[in-house]
């Protein structure tokens, strides 16, 4: 669980400002509010605070950690059940 901490704690920033670029409308002047993925999260520390890269924490956190970990157990079995097998022949 502590990889899944880590891991939504780290990811989240950027997917954050990858749903914000996808969300965005055009202006009253036709222009797009934010450049790239940069513009956007140097944009949310200015207007909204360094802390909105991590809104919604909990919700990413409850949905990236069970993902992590199984995805580590696995890899961890694979490795292993590879190792044994290179080991035989």
């Amino acid at each position: 669980m502590v990889a899944g901490f880590l891991s939504s704690f780290c990811s989240l920033p950027f997917d954050n400002a990858k749903t914000k670029l996808q969300k965005m409308k055009k202006g009253p002047d036709g222009t797009f509010p934010y450049k790239n993925i940069f513009d956007t999260m140097g944009k949310t520390i200015k207007n909204e605070g360094f802390t909105h890269l991590w809104v919604g924490y909990p919700t990413f956190y409850l949905r990236i950690a069970p993902h992590v970990c199984i995805t580590l157990i696995l890899q961890d079995f694979i490795t292993d059940h590879i190792k044994t097998y290179r080991s035989r022949n």
